[in-house]
């Protein structure tokens, strides 16, 4: 059965979103899942998050390597952090210790102040736990989180193990079913929690897709060609709603991933401490994101809150 939500119907709303979908959704980086999966939960999961009151926001995946965080992950966290805090929700960022130091240093770029937990890897399951408890979310956002495969294994693109490093988030979204809370993922490479919502598709699109694939869902998934990509549109859409210019500039962008790359974090692709996000340039990221503000320009005149038809909407 459908689940239900207040859909909201606006022509110049619909457009806007649209073309943000399309922006990050590129295929940018030649890895063939947006060509071959398109979902309409994006403006979805943004009215979601308008409505929020306390949203828990799980990022950071680690580099076996190098055994740090890598750079795509925390820009796109704290971004939505940021914007969201604008609209006075309450925020958590969740994560692990090898992506801390990155999530620390983006949130001192931004200038924000909010509450960072780091789940340990032994007892993972219970401090999850207790995190859902303390916190009490109306929303679980997972984004560049590694979930668990159909093995238990826990993958990298390239079909690495990493269960044995990486503690076990997935209990943030298996959970949370009798407990009324909602859960949105962005992911860009099916290895990601949330990525469960789309596993049969992935199995056949990806070179390795039966094995590396997450087997957690989320309400809802949003797919972009970089997951940093996806928290950026999250938050230029809140910006349309609010009417209130959210997300951050390309000078914010830059301390923030020079900051985390002195902290350690490496390119997921490169494996190298660079300037560069999944094997795109900085200059590739500003684009992006400068483009998200075009299309903020472009809608500001477009009061997307006024005079709204709201109807409800059925998605599976």
């Amino acid at each position: 059965m459908g689940k239900t939500t207040i859909g909201v119907v606006n022509m110049s709303f619909i457009e806007a979103f649209q073309e943000i979908q399309a922006l990050i959704t590129q295929d940018l980086g030649n890895r063939g899942l947006t060509k071959n999966i398109y979902l309409e939960d994006f403006r979805y999961a943004i009215e979601e998050l308008y409505e929020a009151s306390m949203v828990m926001i799980v990022t950071g995946f680690c580099i076996k390597e190098t055994m740090t965080g890598e750079t795509d992950g925390p820009l796109g966290a704290a971004s939505l952090a940021n914007g969201l805090l604008q609209l006075d929700k309450k925020v958590v960022l969740i994560t692990d210790k090898y992506s801390q130091e990155l999530i620390e240093a983006c949130c001192k770029s931004l200038n924000i102040k909010i509450p960072i937990e780091v789940v340990p890897f032994d007892g993972s399951d219970d401090f999850c736990r207790h995190l859902l408890e303390k916190y009490q979310p109306s929303h679980i956002v997972a984004l560049e989180r590694p979930g668990r495969a159909m093995d238990g294994g826990c993958y990298s693109m390239d079909g690495e193990d990493l269960r044995d490093i990486i503690p076990n988030t997935d209990l943030l979204l298996r959970k949370v079913v009798d407990k009324n809370i909602v859960t949105i993922a962005i992911g860009d490479g099916g290895n990601e929690m949330g990525m469960g919502k789309v596993r049969s598709i992935l199995s056949q699109c990806l070179p390795e897709g039966e094995k590396i694939s997450a087997i957690t869902a989320a309400d809802y998934l949003v797919i972009a060609d970089v997951s940093n990509w996806g928290g950026h549109a999250f938050v230029a859409g809140l910006s349309l709603l609010a009417s209130q210019r959210l997300l951050h500039n390309e000078e914010m962008e830059e301390r923030m991933l020079g900051a985390i790359v002195h902290a350690g974090a490496v390119d997921g692709c490169t494996k190298e401490r660079t300037m560069t996000v999944d094997g795109l340039s900085l200059e590739t990221n500003l684009l992006i994101l400068n483009g998200l503000h075009t299309i903020l320009n472009k809608y500001s005149g477009s009061k997307v809150r006024e005079n709204m038809h709201y109807e409800a909407l059925q998605y599976n």
